[in-house]
């Protein structure tokens, strides 16, 4: 799922794989997934629940919310935040000075490195829950695209992640402009 076709994510403001195979056995293992947890912890209950019983009723409310949130993020886990503006030649090299200190301070590697994108592996150890996490950066004219994402096992995206990975993003952002701000 590493090839990413730059044009159509820039048009489209997500993450586009070039591979569609790998996206579609995601969603489909996505969705087997939250249709069994359903089944089994909401569905299943009320049939073999009499309705008198009011912990069957919050606890299948619980698993619904759960569910909801999860799909939430996992649709909105492809999603760039655009920061309009920030790009000029040497806010460029300060960006990618401090791409470089952070490869070098945390462990963190690049996977891509080209002149309009660019993708960092962050290792497991470094990272909330999930196997390996992913920063994604675009180069837009004027605008930087950043995405960052935690992956699971054989490389499905985990949207347990999303909120804290949404808060890694505006961190990354923050420092970035602090950088470019006291630049001299």
């Amino acid at each position: 799922m590493d090839k990413i076709n730059i044009e159509k994510s820039i048009k489209s403001n997500r993450l586009i794989y070039c591979s569609t195979f790998s996206k579609i056995i995601e969603m489909i293992f996505m969705i087997a997934l939250f249709g069994i947890l359903i089944y089994t912890l909401t569905l299943d209950s009320f049939l073999k629940a009499e309705m008198n019983y009011i912990e069957t009723l919050i606890i299948s409310a619980i698993v619904i919310l759960a569910i909801a949130l999860l799909n939430y993020g996992y649709i909105k886990n492809d999603e760039f935040h655009r920061e309009k503006d920030i790009l000029n030649n040497e806010n460029k090299l300060i960006i990618e000075k401090y791409l470089v200190q952070l490869t070098e301070q945390r462990e963190w590697s690049f996977i891509k490195n080209s002149e309009q994108l660019k993708v960092m592996t962050i290792p497991m150890w470094q990272i909330q829950i999930g196997n390996y996490s992913k920063l994604y950066m675009i180069y837009d004219n004027d605008d930087l695209l950043l995405n960052f994402s935690s992956y699971a096992l054989f490389g499905l995206k985990f949207p347990v992640n999303y909120f804290c990975n949404r808060k890694i993003e505006q961190k990354i952002i923050q420092k970035i402009k602090t950088k470019i701000k006291n630049a001299p």
